[in-house]
């Protein structure tokens, strides 16, 4: 059975600085295996004060675990090599532009080195979605586990579902 790593970020608008990121190992069935959850203070990422504001109304409180974004990417990604060492693709939902940026900004804190463990491929979920003939970018019911919304570790493991699902629905049509 294929495993994922699927991970969401929260950043300071789309092209803002991530301060939180989630995910964890998935099956392909959606079973989790283990997952995280970093943070640090919103307030020390780089972005504009009009998405500051976005921040502070929809994302919920996350416990701080890290001081600056670069402690948070280096957490992060340590928990990718962990992944990729039990044989797994990293995933993320819409990955472009936020999940998209947070790799590349992980690998040049660290060029020499996570350059040769870069994600490669980086699966992405909605596209996947899309050729099971769902809404790629659709509202999706949540069950229990991934509440709240904007949680990173509670949306990627609504992400880990979708696409579990979706996979399940593009083996059936074959």
């Amino acid at each position: 059975m294929k495993s994922f790593f699927v991970f969401d970020v929260e950043s300071v608008g789309l092209y803002g600085e991530g301060f939180a990121v989630g995910g964890g190992l998935f099956l392909e069935n959606g079973a989790i295996q283990w997952g995280f959850c970093y943070a640090c203070d919103s307030n020390v990422a780089q972005g504009s004060d009009e998405n500051r504001k976005w921040v502070d109304e929809n994302v919920p409180v996350i416990e701080i675990t890290h001081r600056s974004p670069k402690m948070l990417r280096a957490a992060f990604w340590n928990e990718w090599l962990r992944a990729k060492q039990q044989g797994a693709l990293m995933a993320a939902d819409c990955a472009y532009p936020v999940e998209h940026i947070f790799i590349g900004q992980c690998i040049v804190d660290d060029f020499a080195e996570r350059s040769k463990d870069a994600p490669y491929p980086l699966v992405e979920i909605s596209s996947i979605q899309l050729a099971a003939g769902r809404d790629p970018i659709g509202n999706y019911e949540r069950s229990a586990s991934e509440l709240p919304k904007h949680n990173p570790y509670a949306d990627a493991v609504q992400s880990a579902r979708l696409l579990a699902e979706s996979l399940m629905l593009i083996a059936v049509k074959k």
